[in-house]
């Protein structure tokens, strides 16, 4: 295997162990997310179990900080020169993405109260950063 095949198949692999990582911490989130959601569009958060609601802090906190180790991975990875301009586009919508997730958890405040504005900005913008990053993803897996 030459210097050129070896360098694609660890992008490849980077590549393929960010989604993976992806996917793993939105499978372990999302039930978590989706009961927050509810009690928001209800007005219902103060309901939530307080030992509950600690545990949802901190998945949130964890998930966050593993989504950041993720994206220092991603960034300092070396894509092939004619993959270059799609990495470096790819970084940014994961950037944005975990920035958003970032606010989400601080917006998850101490006693039950969740600033709503911030949440449901935080959800927009993730949606918008994963749509982005999806589709920069099937790019990559096209051009591959």
């Amino acid at each position: 295997m030459n210097a050129a095949q070896k360098k694609a198949m660890q992008y490849g692999n980077l590549i393929n162990a960010t989604v993976q990582t992806i996917q793993e911490e939105q499978d372990k989130l999302n039930p978590e997310f989706e009961k927050l959601r509810d009690a928001l569009d209800r007005s219902k958060v103060d309901q939530i179990d307080s030992v509950e609601y600690v545990k949802i802090q901190k998945d949130f906190a964890s998930g966050t900080k593993k989504y950041q180790e993720t994206l220092a991975k991603l960034d300092k990875g070396r894509a092939p020169a004619r993959l270059m301009g799609t990495h470096i586009t790819l970084v940014s919508a994961f950037r944005k993405y975990v920035e958003a997730c970032g606010e989400m958890t601080d917006s998850i405040g101490d006693d039950k109260k969740i600033d709503r504005h911030r949440f449901d900005a935080s959800e927009k913008e993730q949606d918008e950063a994963m749509d982005k990053f999806s589709k920069l993803i099937q790019k990559l897996t096209d051009l591959a």
